[in-house]
């Protein structure tokens, strides 16, 4: 019989499932209550009623039935069991009572429902577990997951319902939320889970207690004592016994202490070979242990530097397979720098054939690449320089040595065939060094310097592309120099820029450089942006124009700017560099026309800088052919500061004054007086409007010429006056040395002898 309507709502409201309604009917039905419905009175049977009586009339006679006999009694479902059934209120009396007892038809009304006989009962067992098999239908989940479950509070509901022939059935538990809503019911392997974390916690709440009762029990006997645990030990402590753990703590210990006495610089030469000998015993056999630690690393150190050649051969025969691994050591690699300056000839040999093959890797790697660079600078031999920088030329080179061959240029002179070869590895090998770190070591600085040499046009702009940013790291040799003179030279105008916009902040010490500012003079040689030039260099030069002056790149700098190229300041050599930059294809404007707008830029400000501290630049020898160079090629004025210079030699005269001597007798202040009136002869014919000698003679006192007479130097200032050949000078100076003739000749000095002859020659 299937369950109608009303049947499975009073299901649903029984239990409260999160499913609901199955897809199809369900096996599971409702736990009914056990009576019987009576049948209808005056004993008629069920065949009875229905002849000649109308359905509605009958279920009338039933209902009318039910109210009088059914209704008055008060059922009590679970205690009227326990009851006789002569206590029972409800018990028929006659036979005609109890077959008056029937079966309600499933037709009646759906008041009868409730009362029907209850229908045999079914096995659900496997239905439940299907209904929890299935779990949530699809799309439920959503709305289960929108609280989160730690805010779930589990209401259980568990009525039980009476069955006659089966055992008592709880309602599964249902979680519902604090809005009412249901929520998503936890899985048994979480609560198992959940179980076994609770069980855990209690055994290990368990041991905690059971531990507790033992330590109070052993601070209670005063006899026993703590041993205090790692954690409760001092920093120091705690490192002393991690030490005390090792196997080789007492050789270690004993080490360290031979160590420092070997140290002393007052130790015996016996006293010294004894302990060499007892730390050689010591460490044999176990120097690779031993190289690989910080305090340790320094015993092995010392035995290389004081033991004699044949413990230093023993200790090379044991690391003699590991040296490209203890390069890569913090501590190690320290021994591989005493086997260089300590080990023979034949022992660097071998530490340079191990290092062939792997310098591609090692030069990248930031300890090894110290070691690496060390030995390249200080005590590689022209083949073994080359042993190094081979591996970066090919695979072939570095499997295979190059016999009597020291240069790359040998190698391009011999086999020509292998150039573009060597240049697209070098390239390969090149690109992944332009780093920081790597860009500082000069075996690095080699490379590029080789490759920009032979290189063609399109590989060097891309080089040059990728390298203008770093260019700043490898200023400080000259391989490095020469390579980013190389980029300036070559560059597209972009790169120059970005060059230039690199060496800012950096300028001044770039100018510093032995190299570096060579690198400067070569932007000053080729850059047409002569704005950009004066913005990012010069004004950061000009901001430090002290600094400029005291060194002597610097003032190379400054002079490159007044006087280019000049022999008198440049050696042929640099000047014979610089002009490989004038064969570039970027560089469009004239090259006067950008020496001419540099030096607008440079001079007024050098100008004050002479007027404002003429003493000091005056009476320094380095700094006497700037300051002559600054008066003479400098654009604007320079009468200010002769008139500077000219008070200087103004003031009174005191001969032999070592203390503080006179511009006259001080020995950079008199080759300044020399340089500055010689060059009056150039400016004469040039037809400069301002004359040193004139503004000279000018701010002298009276009698300052003959004063200057008294000494050796003095003479020859007045003869440098006279070899002008100016007529007004020259007339000056004769009409104020007339007087002194006489004394003239009773000095003895070369000065007072040569200016005499002159004197007697123009009168």
């Amino acid at each position: 019989m299937e369950i109608s309507s009303r049947k499975r709502t009073h299901l649903s409201k029984q239990h409260k499932s999160m499913r609901g309604d199955p897809e199809g009917d369900s096996v599971i039905q409702s736990k009914q209550h056990k009576f019987a419905v009576p049948a209808p009175p005056n004993g008629e049977n069920e065949m009875a009623l229905d002849k000649g009586i109308s359905p509605r009339k009958r279920r009338r006679k039933v209902h009318e039935h039910y109210i009088s006999v059914i209704k008055p009694r008060k059922h009590k479902y679970v205690n009227d069991s326990d009851m006789s059934i002569g206590e029972r209120s409800d018990t028929p009396d006659t036979l005609s009572q109890i077959s008056a007892i029937a079966p309600v038809d499933d037709t009646l009304d759906p008041v009868y429902e409730q009362i029907k006989a209850p229908k045999k009962q079914v096995d659900t067992t496997w239905e439940q577990a299907v209904e929890h098999a299935r779990g949530q239908p699809d799309g439920a989940e959503k709305s289960y997951l929108k609280k989160k479950f730690s805010k779930v509070s589990l209401k259980v509901k568990s009525p039980k319902v009476k069955n006659s022939s089966e055992n008592d059935q709880e309602i599964v538990p249902v979680a519902v939320n604090n809005d009412g809503k249901l929520e998503r019911r936890k899985s048994l392997k979480m609560q198992l889970k959940k179980a076994t974390s609770k069980l855990k916690s209690l055994k290990s709440k368990k041991n905690i207690d059971d531990s507790k009762k033992k330590l109070d029990a052993t601070l209670a006997d005063e006899t026993m004592t703590k041993k205090p645990s790692m954690k409760e030990l001092p920093k120091k402590e705690r490192k002393k016994v991690r030490k005390m753990m090792n196997n080789n703590y007492e050789m270690t210990q004993r080490s360290k202490k031979i160590w420092e006495d070997l140290r002393r610089h007052d130790l015996q030469p016996e006293k010294k070979k004894e302990l060499c000998d007892e730390l050689m015993e010591m460490v044999k056999g176990k120097i690779k242990q031993f190289c690989f630690a910080h305090d340790t690393a320094r015993v092995v150190q010392c035995l290389i530097q004081h033991g004699t050649p044949e413990q230093r051969e023993h200790v090379f025969e044991e690391l003699k397979d590991d040296i490209c691994i203890m390069t890569k050591s913090k501590y190690a690699k320290f021994l591989v720098k005493k086997m260089l300056m300590y080990g023979s000839k034949h022992q660097k040999g071998l530490v340079f054939r191990n290092f062939h093959g792997n310098v591609r890797k090692l030069v990248r790697h930031a300890e090894a690449a110290e070691v690496v660079e060390y030995a390249y600078n200080e005590h590689a031999s022209s083949s073994q320089r080359l042993l190094l920088l081979e591996d970066f030329y090919g695979p072939s080179f570095a499997l295979f040595r190059t016999p009597d061959i020291l240069t790359l240029d040998q190698i391009m002179i011999n086999q020509p065939d292998k150039r573009e070869m060597i240049l697209r590895n070098m390239k390969e090998a090149l690109l992944p060094l332009i780093d920081k770190n790597i860009l500082l070591h000069s075996m690095v600085h080699r490379l590029f310097m080789e490759f920009f040499t032979y290189a063609g046009d399109k590989m060097r702009a891309e080089m040059i592309e990728a390298l203008r940013e770093g260019l700043i790291h490898m200023l400080h040799t000259r391989d490095g120099s020469r390579v980013a003179m190389f980029s300036v030279w070559h560059g597209t105008a972009k790169d120059r820029k970005v060059i230039i916009k690199s060496l800012k902040t950096h300028v001044v010490k770039i100018c510093k450089e032995e190299y570096g500012h060579l690198v400067m003079l070569a932007i000053f040689d080729v850059v047409d942006d002569t704005k950009l030039v004066q913005k990012a260099l010069l004004e950061e030069m000009l901001k430090s124009t002290q600094v400029m002056f005291a060194d002597q790149y610097g003032r190379k700098v400054l002079l490159y700017a007044l006087c280019p190229r000049d022999p008198l300041h440049f050696h042929p050599d640099i000047v014979r560099v610089l002009q490989e930059g004038d064969k570039n294809f970027t560089s469009k404007k004239e090259k006067s026309v950008r020496e001419q707008e540099l030096l607008e830029f440079f001079s007024q400000p050098l100008l004050q800088y002479v007027v404002d501290n003429a003493r000091d630049l005056v009476l320094n020898n380095s700094s006497l052919l700037l300051v002559l160079s600054i008066i003479t090629h400098a654009l604007g004025d320079p009468k200010a500061a002769m008139e500077a210079i000219a008070k200087i030699a103004g003031e009174p005269f005191v001969a032999g004054d070592t203390e503080s001597p006179h511009i006259v007798e001080n020995p950079a202040g008199h080759m300044t007086l020399k340089r500055l009136i010689q060059n009056d002869k150039d400016r004469m014919k040039s037809g400069a409007g301002v004359l040193f000698s004139e503004v000279l003679l000018m701010n002298l006192g009276e009698g300052s010429l003959k004063s200057w007479a008294a000494c050796n130097r003095g003479c020859f200032t007045l003869v440098f006056l006279l070899e002008l050949e100016h007529p007004e000078i020259t007339k000056h100076v004769v009409s104020q040395l007339m007087g002194i003739r006489k004394s003239l000749k009773k000095m003895t000095f070369k000065g007072a002898q040569v200016l005499l002859q002159k004197l007697d020659l123009l009168t």
